[in-house]
C-alpha cells in the first residue's frame, strides 16, 4: 500500500507532466513561399486578409508589407505580425495573454492557430491563381 506522501508525490508529478505537455516551442513561419505565387504584393495582401478573416483573427493594422493581427478565444489572446511581399510571407509571434508564454514556449493551441492560418493563406493564394 502506498503512503500518503508517495501518493501525493505521484499525483503532483502526473499533474506537472500533463501541464508540460501543453507547452510547445512557439511556431514562427519564416519566408513561406506559396505553391501558387501571388502576381503582386496586393494579391498577397488580399489572400492574407481573407485568411485572417476566415479564421476569425482581428486585423489591428494593415500597412504596406506588414499586417498586425490578434485572435481572442475566451480568456486567451495571441498577437502576430505578418510581414509580406509579392513572393513570400512570414507569421511571427508578437505577444499573448493567458497562453503561458515563457522561454520561447507557449500553449499548444497557439501553434494550431498559426498552422491553420498558414494553411488558409495557402488556400486563398491557390484560389486566386490563374
Amino acid at each position: 500500500m502506498m503512503s500518503r506522501f508517495t501518493r501525493f508525490a505521484l499525483i503532483v508529478a502526473l499533474l506537472l507532466g500533463v501541464a508540460a505537455c501543453t507547452s510547445k516551442p512557439v511556431m514562427n513561419i519564416e519566408n513561406r513561399t506559396p505553391t501558387s505565387a501571388a502576381r503582386n504584393e496586393d494579391d498577397m495582401r488580399r489572400a492574407i486578409l481573407a485568411a485572417l478573416q476566415s479564421r476569425q483573427w482581428t486585423v489591428e493594422r494593415a500597412d504596406r508589407g506588414n499586417i498586425m493581427a490578434l485572435i481572442q478565444r475566451r480568456s486567451h489572446q495571441a498577437e502576430i505580425t505578418i510581414p509580406y511581399s509579392a513572393s513570400s510571407y512570414s507569421i511571427r509571434y508578437r505577444d499573448s495573454q493567458n497562453l503561458g508564454y515563457k522561454d520561447g514556449k507557449i500553449h499548444r493551441n497557439y501553434n494550431k492557430w498559426i498552422h491553420n492560418l498558414d494553411r488558409s493563406i495557402q488556400q486563398e493564394l491557390n484560389r486566386a491563381s490563374f
